[in-house]
């Protein structure tokens, strides 16, 4: 049996020596791939679905530009996003805190006057 590298050019031949070294290497270190499970109990834990609490960096970005659309009386009705759609989005970053802080105060005010 002999090993043709790419090349074509050398040949490998493996020798009993090292046969005997791959299979008793093989044999010595097969018990040490197991199961988890029978090195230590495994206990399941149940995780139950929670409402997701967090904004990428483009949500976060829209957050920002409803939020500024909101104080400034720059989102219309009849224009994308519509005005109710922009407060509730702004109500929910506000709620939980995807907005800055600045952004978030000014977003407070806004909602407290009116």
């Amino acid at each position: 049996m002999s090993i043709i590298r790419p090349d074509e050019r050398s040949v490998v031949v493996p020798t009993r020596r090292g046969v005997l070294v791959g299979l008793t290497a093989s044999f010595l270190f097969a018990p040490a791939i197991v199961r988890v499970g029978s090195i230590m109990p495994v206990r399941r834990v149940v995780i139950a679905e929670a409402e997701r609490l967090y904004a990428g960096f483009v949500e976060r970005l829209w957050y920002d530009a409803c939020a500024s659309g909101l104080v400034r009386g720059r989102i219309s009705p009849g224009v994308a996003p519509t005005l109710s759609v922009a407060e509730r989005a702004v109500r929910y970053a506000l709620k939980h805190g995807f907005l800055s802080p600045p952004r978030a105060e000014e977003v407070r005010r806004f909602f407290a006057d009116g």
